[in-house]
C-alpha cells in the first residue's frame, strides 16, 4: 500500500545501484594514529578509518572494524 501511495505522489523508487551512486554508499570516519611503527618507517601521516553503509548522508547499519595504517 505504501508503494502505491508513493506512486500517486510521483515518488520515484531508486534501484540499489542508483542509491549507492547518489551518496557514495558509505559514511566513514577517520582518526589520527600518531607515530605508528609504519608511519615512522614510511614518513607518511597515517590514520585509522571505519565505515558503514549510508543513504542520503544518513548512516545505516553497523560500523566496520577500524582499518589501521590508512593514509590521511
Amino acid at each position: 500500500m505504501l508503494k502505491e501511495v508513493l506512486k500517486l505522489e510521483g515518488v520515484q523508487e531508486l534501484t540499489k545501484k542508483q542509491q549507492k551512486s547518489l551518496n557514495g554508499g558509505q559514511k566513514c570516519e577517520q582518526k589520527y594514529e600518531p607515530m605508528s611503527v609504519f608511519e615512522q618507517e614510511s614518513g607518511q601521516q597515517l590514520c585509522m578509518r571505519r565505515c558503514r553503509p549510508s543513504f542520503l548522508g544518513i548512516g545505516l547499519g553497523e560500523w566496520s572494524e577500524w582499518e589501521h595504517n590508512v593514509l590521511c
